[in-house]
């Protein structure tokens, strides 16, 4: 009589792979399902939180970094220019006050800031609105990616940044079609970069801006040369209804944005 072998049973599922890398947290994962064997010298959450998103210093504790927190703010519209002097105020000012006041000055209409020199205008009457002392600020027409800007960093100075964002918000290269502001709170120097910062790779820069609530980590370099390529308006936002203010020369004039930024010491 032939016996018939029983049916083996069935393999074990297989397990599908993790959409989220190890040593790359989604931005809403919560903090105990971190992975804490990497960037263990930023004590920081929020700085550590982004050097892991941006892989910088997993493993081994920059040469220097400075980092001050800012509170983040969404903006509402065209109002990323306002939002980051908002943060940079500590919210002493709302987004909404700014642009009453930036609308009564005539230096915008719907939020959008398209000229430094009016930013600059803005940040001395909002300072005195709001008694805001011992804090220096310039505008800087270049010199964005130098040791001179990098070492003021270091030293606690913050700016305020006009660049072109990705769809991801980083900088990037447009022309200015997609014009956007940073507030640039923090600075890593990953390696000893002797007498000079020539190494485009070495240094980044810590971010907040309107369009996240989360700290960015950036290459400086790369967020100047965006800097540095805001030449022209949006011909997509001129076919909007909303009428925009833009500065004599537009944004690649020297009333405009392009390789020009906002320099603050004592925030």
């Amino acid at each position: 009589m032939c016996t018939i072998p029983p049916v083996p049973p069935p393999p074990p599922p297989e397990s599908k792979p993790s959409l989220i890398s190890p040593t790359k947290c989604a931005p809403d994962q919560d903090i105990a399902k971190r992975n804490f064997d990497v960037c263990h010298w930023a004590l920081d959450h929020e700085l550590s939180q982004a050097c892991e998103k941006y892989h910088v210093c997993l493993n081994e504790a920059p040469f220097k970094y400075k980092y001050k927190h800012f509170e983040s703010r969404i903006q509402v519209g065209p109002t990323c220019g306002l939002v980051a002097l908002s943060m940079l105020c500590n919210d002493e000012i709302t987004p909404e006050e700014l642009l009453s006041i930036a609308k009564m000055e005539g230096y915008s209409n719907n939020g959008e800031m398209f000229s430094c020199e009016n930013m600059i205008k803005l940040t001395e009457k909002v300072f005195n609105l709001t008694e805001i002392n011992n804090v220096k600020y310039e505008l800087r027409r270049g010199g964005l990616f130098s040791k001179e800007t990098i070492e003021k960093l270091l030293d606690g100075a913050v700016l305020l940044v006009p660049y072109d964002a990705d769809f991801n918000h980083s900088p990037c290269l447009k022309k200015g079609h997609t014009a956007h502001w940073a507030l640039v709170c923090g600075v890593i120097i990953i390696n000893d970069p002797g007498e000079a910062y020539e190494d485009p790779e070495n240094v980044y820069v810590l971010c907040k801006h309107g369009k996240s609530r989360y700290l960015a980590a950036w290459k400086l370099a790369a967020l100047d040369a965006s800097n540095k390529n805001l030449m022209e308006f949006s011909p997509k936002r001129g076919g909007e209804e909303w009428i925009y203010i833009l500065p004599e020369g537009g944004i690649g004039g020297d009333r405009g944005l392009r390789d020009q930024f906002l320099l603050y010491e004592g925030v």
